[in-house]
C-alpha cells in the first residue's frame, strides 16, 4: 500500500524545491557543519536585515545579536551533535524605536547517512502575535474592571437609595418610634456599606507583613476544632483527615479568613445540614488541602465564574433570600495566589463542591 501511495506520488523537480524555499512566509537559514550560512531565502534577507550574497559563507552567528550569540552557539552544538529540534527567542531592533520578536527554530540537516551535515534555522516574526496578546490582555483587564466597578456601583445605589428614603422618612415622620426605626435601617445600610468597602480591601490588598506565621497542620487542626461543634448543631456532619505532610508557612490570619470563607459558602450550599469533609494531604511535589461538602452543588457553566467579584447565586438579585455581595469566593482566590499556592474547583450539582488548594512544597 505504501509503495502504491509513493508510486502515485510525480517526480519533484530541485528548482520545485529551491522556489518552495525561496518563497516561503519564513525566514530560512542553513549552515554547514561549522555554522557557515550556505543558503538563505528572500524573507530571511527582508526579516534579519540581510544580503543573501553577502551573507554566504558567513557565520550564522552574524544573524543574532550579540546577546544571545552564546545560546545561540549551545543550541546549534546540541541540534548538530544530538540531532535535537531547538528554538529560543530574541528581539531585533529596527530603528525609529520599534523591535521585532522573533523565535529561531533550530533543526538539523542529516546526510545520506543520517548525520548532521549542517543545521536549518527556520525564524518566524513573532511581533504581531506579540502585540495581538498584550491588546487581548489589556481588553480583559478592563472588562474586569468594568465588571468590579459595575458591581459595586450597583450595591452602593442600592444602599444610597435605601439611605435616602430612610433619612427623608425620619425628616418628615412626626412618629418618633417610626423615626427610630427609619435610624436604625439606615445604619444597617451604613453597616453593610462598610462591610462590602473591608472586603474589597482585602481582595485588593497584596503588601502584608508576615507577622503570624504558623504551620499549614497546625492552623487546620485549630480551625477543625472551632468548628466542629457549631457545624453539629446546625445538622452538618465534620470530618477532618490528616495525613503527614512538610511543613507548611501559612499566614494565619489570612488562612483562617480562607477556610472561613469557604465553611461559610458551604453552609449556604446545605441548608438541611449535610456533611464537609476537609483534608490535608500531599504529593510528589504540592501539599493539597481538599474542603468538600455534599451541597447542592455548582452547575458547570458557573464554575469559571465562581472566583470573579459580586458572581453569587445565592444573593438577593439571584433569587436568593437574604444579602450576598459575592465577594466570599473572590478574597479566598486572592489570598491564596498571594500565599504562592494555586486553587481548583470541582463540582457536579445535587452531589456537592470540592475545593483543593495547592501549597507547593518548598525546595531545600
Amino acid at each position: 500500500m505504501t509503495e502504491q501511495i509513493q508510486s502515485s506520488v510525480p517526480s519533484l523537480s530541485a528548482d520545485f524545491y529551491r522556489l518552495l524555499c525561496e518563497h516561503a512566509p519564513v525566514a530560512m537559514l542553513a549552515t554547514d557543519g561549522d555554522f557557515n550560512i550556505v543558503t538563505c531565502n528572500a524573507t530571511a534577507g527582508e526579516l534579519l536585515g540581510l544580503r543573501g550574497g553577502e551573507i554566504i559563507g558567513k557565520s550564522i552567528f552574524q544573524a543574532v545579536p550579540e546577546n544571545r550569540r552564546k545560546l545561540m552557539e549551545r543550541l546549534l552544538v546540541r541540534t548538530m551533535h544530538r540531532g535535537q529540534t531547538s528554538q529560543f527567542q530574541f528581539r531585533l531592533p529596527t530603528g525609529a524605536g520599534q523591535v521585532r520578536h522573533l523565535l529561531v527554530i533550530l533543526s538539523p540537516v542529516p546526510d545520506q547517512a543520517g548525520r548532521s551535515q549542517g543545521v536549518a534555522a527556520w525564524v518566524v516574526d513573532e511581533t504581531n502575535r506579540r502585540k495581538m496578546g498584550e491588546r487581548l490582555a489589556q481588553a480583559e483587564k478592563m472588562a474586569s474592571l468594568g465588571t468590579l466597578a459595575g458591581g459595586v456601583a450597583h450595591h452602593f445605589n442600592n444602599i444610597l437609595g435605601g439611605v435616602a428614603t430612610f433619612v427623608d422618612f425620619a425628616l418628615t415622620s412626626g412618629d418618633p418610634a417610626a423615626t427610630k426605626r427609619a435610624l436604625q435601617m439606615t445604619a444597617e445600610a451604613a453597616a453593610r456599606a462598610s462591610k462590602i468597602t473591608q472586603s474589597l480591601l482585602r481582595f485588593a490588598e497584596r503588601d502584608r507583613r508576615r507577622s503570624d506565621l504558623a504551620d499549614l497542620t497546625e492552623v487546620v487542626l485549630t480551625f477543625a476544632h472551632l468548628v466542629e461543634r457549631p457545624l453539629a448543631a446546625r445538622k452538618i456532619e465534620f470530618h477532618l483527615d490528616l495525613h503527614p505532610v512538610p511543613v507548611i508557612e501559612v499566614e494565619t490570619s489570612r488562612m483562617h479568613q480562607v477556610l472561613g470563607n469557604l465553611l461559610s459558602n458551604a453552609e449556604d450550599a446545605m441548608p438541611d445540614g449535610g456533611k464537609i469533609s476537609l483534608t490535608l494531604d500531599r504529593t510528589d511535589k504540592d501539599v493539597l488541602l481538599s474542603f468538600a461538602d455534599t451541597g447542592c452543588g455548582i452547575k458547570r457553566q458557573h464554575i469559571p465564574l465562581v472566583f470573579e467579584p459580586f458572581f453569587t447565586t445565592k444573593g438577593l438579585l439571584a433569587g436568593g433570600d437574604r444579602a450576598n455581595p459575592g465577594l466570599g469566593l473572590s478574597i479566598v482566590h486572592g489570598i491564596v495566589v498571594d500565599m504562592g499556592a494555586g486553587i481548583e474547583v470541582e463540582s457536579t450539582v445535587g452531589h456537592g463542591a470540592k475545593i483543593t488548594i495547592r501549597f507547593p512544597i518548598p525546595t531545600k
